[in-house]
């Protein structure tokens, strides 16, 4: 099946319901509209050059534009490689120069990106302007498209690669994600059942991707007028606007912070949405008070997964409230519920090494926390180490080899995490993340949120030192002008989080005057790495004498405790 067959079958099915609003430009699509855009689009890029196989970097700014890009992307047979733009342009040019991609279709800012920096683009040999008339050496797809004769759908076979997308890089170098068409397609048909989504439903797309899974599922794909590179800058009043009429949302939860406090200061609700989906970082127990509040006929939807792996499981938020809220402000984690159907996830004793085949893990009791693994048919099998010896051994680290599963192999997440004694899936933090002290291993996320509990609002757990011998560091986000603290109030904060969490491996708790630095695709994930350096900054005694200060990461380090 080609990807594409799914939006495409409801110009059919329901050809006058609207497939794609964009509310910043008042565009709009039907599915019958939507299925000649394609047919045209499809046809104008073959003309331009690009044949099946081909791999194009694609570059848009609008929903409606990238939808119907990747859609005729995949009806033409040309791979879209999907590099967010928000993750800098030093990652940007990293990976097209990795991709090596043949075709570039973008807007005029992604052409100037071209010119400057040649080197990067140098294997990119058909150019296609999107959104303009003219831009030296690219074809205009406004041309092309009056030129166009129809087009044929490709047929691919359902392991046939579809797309390339790239994972945000937040803990290490942004990898090429190999996504077949097979698996596209059982995506959303795995979202649409998991959440009983019907045709005709009204989804509002805080993130682009996941616009490409509403129309699939014969949704209304609604995109607010925001900039979707920086979504905890986008005003709450527009996405309230956008979702008039909706019945489903997705964003991250740096986006539902301020806008559950827009609800509750307006004393508004958002009657008639069944749904919210956020996801991209962990949501805490807060969020879902507030979104619920503002939420009659609903509830809030936190599918677990990533890249190489959605969805692997979920929880709803009225099931936080009542049965894992307090479980998780007590340091056990954070809830993400039930599996999928025909997911199966297994926890292993916790390992930085390549582990070749399943026989060389060790799987754990309910209750430990370790590695997460996963399989099923929406597991990707592999990052792209087509041109990449890095993407080579990112694979070597990242699948299980066993010969018993369905698929051949086990992915491995990068997270650590647990099931409870009812089956649910716990999340405990980033393996990376993980601080072993020589009093026992802490996770970020239980730390976090015990140390939430207090005075400050955000909190961020990080480890400095050698593995084994690392000193844990509690940072506190500071909003406004300094609080004025006891002088002693850091040993009373260390001890009072040393008895909460039961462990003497907290060294220090710092004040961090200004937002915390988080990732750039969501705004959600605290940059602990980051954080970590700056912390090593402000405390150099934490540090063996061995251990030299690292460098100053990429901006963001936020101003000290003076």
């Amino acid at each position: 099946m080609n990807a594409c067959s799914l939006p495409r079958a409801f110009a059919t099915t329901q050809p006058g319901v609207l497939a794609l609003v964009d509310k910043k430009s008042g565009r709009s699509l039907s599915f019958e509209q939507f299925k000649q855009a394609l047919d045209e689009t499809s046809s104008a890029l073959r003309l331009a050059g690009l044949k099946p196989g081909d791999r194009a970097a694609l570059f848009v700014a609008t929903g409606i534009e990238f939808v119907v890009l990747v859609n005729a992307c995949f009806q033409a047979g040309v791979v879209p490689v999907l590099i967010d733009p928000g993750m800098g342009a030093k990652n940007v040019l990293s990976c097209v120069r990795e991709q090596r991609p043949v075709g570039l279709i973008g807007i005029a800012k992604a052409h100037v990106l071209r010119l400057v920096f040649r080197s990067a683009f140098a294997s990119v040999r058909i150019q296609v302007l999107v959104g303009g008339r003219f831009f030296p050496g690219a074809k205009s797809l406004d041309a092309l498209k009056k030129e166009a004769n129809g087009s044929e759908v490709h047929e691919p076979a359902a392991d046939e690669v579809a797309a390339v997308l790239y994972t945000s890089g937040s803990t290490g170098a942004p990898k090429g994600v190999l996504y077949t068409h097979g698996m596209l397609a059982g995506q959303a048909t795995a979202i649409r059942d998991m959440f009983h989504i019907q045709p005709g439903e009204v989804d509002v797309a805080c993130f682009l991707p996941f616009g490409l899974f509403s129309v699939a599922m014969g949704m209304t794909a609604v995109f607010p007028d925001m900039d979707f590179r920086f979504p905890a800058k986008a005003k709450p009043e527009k996405i309230f606007e956008a979702m008039q009429g909706a019945t489903s949302a997705f964003a991250s939860p740096a986006l539902w912070e301020p806008f559950s406090r827009y609800l509750a200061a307006n004393k508004v609700e958002l009657k008639g949405v069944k749904r919210i989906l956020t996801a991209g970082a962990p949501v805490r127990p807060q969020l879902h008070e507030r979104l619920l509040a503002q939420l009659p006929d609903g509830d809030v939807f936190t599918p677990y997964g990533a890249t190489e792996a959605l969805p692997v499981a979920f929880m709803n938020g009225r099931a936080v409230l009542a049965e894992t809220a307090g479980l998780t402000r007590a340091g056990k984690g954070t809830c993400v519920g039930a599996l999928a159907p025909d997911v199966a996830v297994k926890i292993i004793a916790i390992t930085d090494e390549a582990i070749s085949t399943l026989s060389e893990s060790r799987e754990l009791a309910t209750g430990e926390i370790g590695e997460i693994i996963v399989r099923g048919p929406c597991v990707t099998r592999a990052y792209d180490d087509t041109h990449s010896e890095r993407a080579k051994e990112a694979n070597a680290k990242a699948k299980i080899l066993d010969a018993n599963a369905p698929e051949g192999f086990w992915h491995r997440m990068g997270d650590c995490g647990y099931f409870d004694a009812q089956g649910r899936l716990w999340f405990c933090g980033r393996k990376a993340h993980r601080v072993e002290t020589k009093h026992g291993t802490l996770h970020s996320i239980p730390v976090e949120a015990v140390a939430e509990e207090g005075s400050f609002s955000r909190a961020a757990f990080v480890g400095l030192g050698e593995r084994g011998q690392q000193v844990g560091v509690v940072i506190f986000e500071v909003a406004g002008e300094k609080p004025r603290l006891a002088p002693d109030w850091e040993a009373a904060m260390l001890t009072s989080l040393k008895a909460k969490i039961g462990s003497e491996g907290l060294h220090a708790a710092l004040l961090h005057f200004g937002p915390l630095p988080v990732d750039r695709r969501h705004n959600a994930k605290l940059e602990r790495e980051a954080l970590a350096i700056w912390a090593a900054k402000q405390r150099p005694s934490l540090l063996s004498p061995k251990t030299p200060v690292p460098p100053s990461p990429r901006g963001g380090e936020g101003r000290g405790e003076g």
